[in-house]
């Protein structure tokens, strides 16, 4: 069968299973995509955008998962590619799914692959995802107690409500001028919708997000939310006006925010970082992060023409 007679299709119900089944890893049976089934539930995962493409007699070869989420994003899995003849197939299929996103009302497709996934990644490449940054992820024990730290001459923190949503988008506006922390992601999406999808990492819980202003100008922001797991929360933002850098208060916003989270039952922090931003990672491992995990994050625009 050749590429060109590829005629990817939308998965209806009752075709559901057999194409979360080609999402798994090779080997996985019913059984797997059923226990898959229940988590996106049990979760909140839509399952409704499944693209697949069948082999002539009708069953399904390979598959991708669509998943919306707020601020405009959607994140996008595919079939492992196990083998170099598939890879052609694979990304007839991403660009005929990223076609049918450009129908809806989104700005930006994202996928994570594991960094050492060569194949899935030409895959993803040759169907339209361009290169973003590799994320090193990162996680810090919570065990360790501590008293809130002393404010410097003229900074202060200030708490979350939403009456201060324009004081958030001035500052997260002004962080990403020359910033390292992968800037390829600057002027693909609306701030407003940056704030939304931020919101809903994890479980947003407002007591965690706190503004900094420094001489009564807002200045940075340190944005927590509670993870999917009942022990961890995760650093969703922390960020930094130009006039407010090398200053140390990017360690005073963490000091602060490993403060408030003593004595409760959070275990460990996580975080992701552009392995770029060498700045950032230094500041991480001194306040006890620890590198987990990498992976490469691509993305493609759904604004373009």
């Amino acid at each position: 069968m050749s590429i060109s007679s590829l005629e990817p299709i939308l998965i209806q119900q009752p075709d559901r299973q057999e194409a979360i089944r080609c999402l798994l890893p090779p080997g996985s049976g019913r059984l797997q995509a059923a226990r898959f089934e229940r988590f996106a539930t049990e979760n909140r995962i839509g399952l409704d955008w499944i693209w697949a493409i069948r082999d002539d007699s009708g069953r399904i070869r390979c598959s991708t998962l669509c998943v919306p989420s707020p601020g405009r994003t959607v994140m996008v899995f595919m079939s492992p590619v196990t083998r170099q003849e598939d890879v052609p197939e694979r990304a007839a299929l991403v660009r005929h799914v990223l076609a049918e996103l450009r129908a809806h009302p989104l700005d930006l497709a994202q996928v994570l692959l594991a960094r050492q996934d060569d194949l899935a990644c030409r895959a993803h490449l040759e169907g339209g995802f361009r290169e973003l940054a590799t994320l090193l992820y990162m996680e810090r024990s919570l065990a360790r107690h501590g008293s809130p730290p002393a404010a410097p001459d003229g900074v202060e923190l200030v708490g979350w409500t939403p009456e201060l949503e324009p004081a958030l988008t001035e500052i997260l506006e002004a962080s990403y001028e020359d910033t390292l922390d992968c800037p390829g992601l600057c002027g693909l999406r609306r701030t407003e919708d940056i704030i939304a999808g931020h919101r809903a990492t994890g479980r947003h819980n407002p007591a965690y997000w706190h503004l900094l202003r420094v001489d009564g100008r807002y200045a940075g922001a340190v944005l927590v939310n509670p993870g999917s797991t009942r022990d961890t929360v995760e650093l969703v933002y922390l960020g930094l006006a130009p006039f407010a850098r090398g200053r140390g208060l990017g360690r005073f916003l963490l000091d602060h925010v490993f403060a408030t989270l003593a004595g409760g039952h959070w275990g460990r922090m996580t975080l992701a970082v552009d392995t770029l931003n060498r700045p950032a990672i230094r500041l991480y491992e001194q306040c006890g992060f620890r590198g987990s995990a990498h992976r490469l994050a691509l993305i493609h625009s759904l604004r373009d023409s």
